[in-house]
């Protein structure tokens, strides 16, 4: 079989609340994800044996701390699939940056590996096997725009107007995940704030979000990097009509009802930050069917 070069979509996370914390030590929140066209680029090519992982662009592991590594050792392990697997990953998508980038991969990788066997594995079947690698693998086999319970990999797909701006500022800073969570506290109780975010999203107006959707693992990550807070003010200052941190960050961003604004934003942020930033935009259907080009 010929090599099979996918997309792999990063996601914003719109709001984020800690509902409690598990017993397992994670804990259940609710977070809209949000698909967005910034990409890496997987190319998949079948062989006799093994896993062979190359990599370029943002650094990352090349072996089986890699979630593609890993995804598709599973996939061999449960699936029909004889041979082995040469991935390469152009990485876009900086680690750390609360995107996704890593899970998406994963999500991909077993994609890929089920196309590559003649899909044995329904969408769901998929999901399943994701949910075994990470909280937020589930949500990129299904892609578009879903509200995210449970660890994350409980997922409700959502219809949300897609007509912004996404514009994405990526510090050259890691933020841990399980340092943010851990160092989170929980208010109100479960009840209520999932009916307050649930709320939000049934009746959604996007001029609406500055005032009443948060992320709770913002007071944290801000208090240890207030750079970050900043950068989140000076987006309000450029007319996002919405701004936050993506997950626990360290990517903040902010969305615009018109082009010319957010380019406007780019081309600020570009000059005096001297950061990376991105324009994107939002994906509603589902992202493994777009071949990279």
């Amino acid at each position: 079989m010929k090599s099979m070069t996918l997309k792999s979509y990063a996601k914003i996370n719109l709001g984020l609340v800690l509902l409690k914390k598990r017993n397992d030590g994670y804990h259940d929140i609710a977070t809209v994800f949000q698909q967005i066209d910034l990409y890496d680029a997987l190319t998949f090519q079948p062989r006799e044996s093994g896993i062979s992982l190359q990599c370029s662009g943002f650094p990352v592991p090349c072996d089986e701390k890699n979630l593609a590594y890993r995804a598709f050792k599973l996939f061999s392990e449960r699936g029909p699939f004889s041979g082995g697997i040469g991935i390469g990953i152009e990485k876009r998508i900086p680690a750390g940056a609360g995107l996704g980038g890593g899970s998406s991969n994963a999500a991909v990788t077993l994609i890929a590996a089920n196309q590559i066997c003649g899909r044995p594995f329904k969408e769901k079947d998929l999901e399943r096997l994701a949910a075994e690698i990470g909280s937020d693998v589930p949500f990129f086999i299904c892609g578009g725009t879903a509200l995210g319970l449970g660890r994350g990999e409980i997922l409700e797909p959502l219809q949300i107007p897609g007509d912004f701006y996404i514009v994405l500022l990526l510090p050259d800073l890691a933020v841990s995940t399980a340092w943010a969570y851990g160092e989170s506290r929980i208010a109100l109780t479960k009840v209520e704030k999932l009916a307050k975010f649930r709320a939000i999203f049934e009746k959604f107006y996007p001029q609406a979000l500055k005032n009443h959707l948060v992320n709770e693992l913002e007071d944290v990550v801000f208090k240890r990097h207030p750079e970050l807070y900043e950068l989140k003010q000076e987006l309000y200052k450029r007319d996002a009509f919405y701004a936050s941190m993506s997950g626990s960050g360290s990517t903040v961003y902010g969305l615009f009802g018109e082009k010319r604004v957010a380019e406007s934003a780019v081309s600020h942020f570009s000059r005096q930050t001297g950061l990376a930033v991105h324009l994107c935009r939002p994906i509603s259907g589902q992202s493994f069917r777009s071949v990279a080009s």
